[in-house]
């Protein structure tokens, strides 16, 4: 079911990518111009879209009738205890854009790191320090080359 909410989503934003490259200025007269390429992609990506689309719809047509002889409470406690991880990373995250704007990017990302690698991979003491490690080189390393770099901004909450 995630899989075909995804390609309807892809679509989506194929369709938006694909109107607005074409609005992109032209500088001579030539027939590629600058949102050619974008529209391409977009209409690759759609197509590839729609192909996911469809063999999940074969899928969820093939699964219904093994769907109906299930109720919905049993078919949403099934998906909560088969999806579980990936509802507990989505909170985070969600979390961590919420709190970025408080906190600060570079405390926010490494806290973030750590967390999300607690809840996905294995939680012994050597993994959570070479974790720790990662994250702040990972995140010092990001933020000195887009603010020294590519002069881009992150958010400065509390700490940095």
């Amino acid at each position: 079911m995630g899989e075909l909410l995804i390609g309807i989503a892809l679509i989506v934003l194929c369709i938006i990518i694909y109107s607005q490259s074409g609005d992109f200025p032209q500088f001579n007269e030539t027939t590629l111009n600058p949102g050619s390429f974008p529209q391409l992609i977009a209409i690759l990506l759609g197509l590839l879209s729609l192909i996911l689309v469809i063999s999940k719809i074969k899928d969820l047509i093939s699964q219904k009738a093994e769907l109906s002889k299930m109720n919905v409470r049993e078919y949403l406690k099934e998906v909560l205890v088969e999806y579980k991880l990936v509802f507990i990373t989505l909170i985070s995250l969600f979390l961590y854009i919420f709190l970025m704007q408080f906190i600060g990017f570079i405390v926010t990302t490494i806290i973030f790191i750590i967390v999300t690698s607690l809840i996905i991979g294995p939680k012994k003491k050597k993994d959570i320090i070479v974790a720790t490690i990662v994250s702040v080189v990972i995140t010092v390393t990001t933020y000195v080359f887009f603010e020294n770099v590519l002069h881009v901004r992150f958010p400065s909450g509390l700490f940095f």
